[in-house]
């Protein structure tokens, strides 16, 4: 099961960082609408479109680190962080070369994508070392009878 959400989660990613067009942002828009509930309560109103932005970056990442490293295992749990890290620097790659009239790559994009994923990475070890696989006790008879 998590590689089959690791595949959905990866396109999932592709299409909102490799399309043409970035998120509407306009007037109306579900994020404006986000951007005037929090600036109308005191304990978010510090939240603008930037900040908003880097928090969404790290969180959109999260799922991914986490999702790799469950695929790879305790030992190498590194490797969601590292394939994180790997995957933003081809998206940020591909924005700055093929996308360059309508997107923008920025170092801020890779910092806060690798560090989503390096969290992920790390949350995934900690389930892993908290849960680890079940063993069963009774042994099973490969043998056709």
């Amino acid at each position: 099961m998590p590689l089959a959400l690791l595949i959905l989660y990866t396109i999932f990613i592709g299409l909102v960082t490799l399309s043409p067009q970035q998120m509407d942002t306009g007037p109306g828009s579900f994020i404006a609408g986000l951007l005037d509930f929090l600036a109308s309560h005191r304990l978010t109103a510090w939240i603008d479109y930037d900040i908003l932005e880097k928090l969404a970056n790290v969180g959109m990442f999260v799922p991914f680190g986490f999702l790799v490293s469950l695929q790879a295992g305790r030992r190498r749990w590194w490797l969601g962080w590292v394939t994180g890290i790997a995957f933003t620097c081809l998206i940020e790659g591909t924005q700055a070369t093929l996308l360059s009239p309508t997107r923008f790559a920025t170092i801020s994009d890779l910092v806060t994508n690798s560090l989503g994923a390096g969290i992920g990475a790390v949350l995934a070890l900690i389930a892993m070392i908290i849960w680890p696989p079940r063993r069963d006790d009774v042994p099973i008879d490969h043998v056709v009878r």
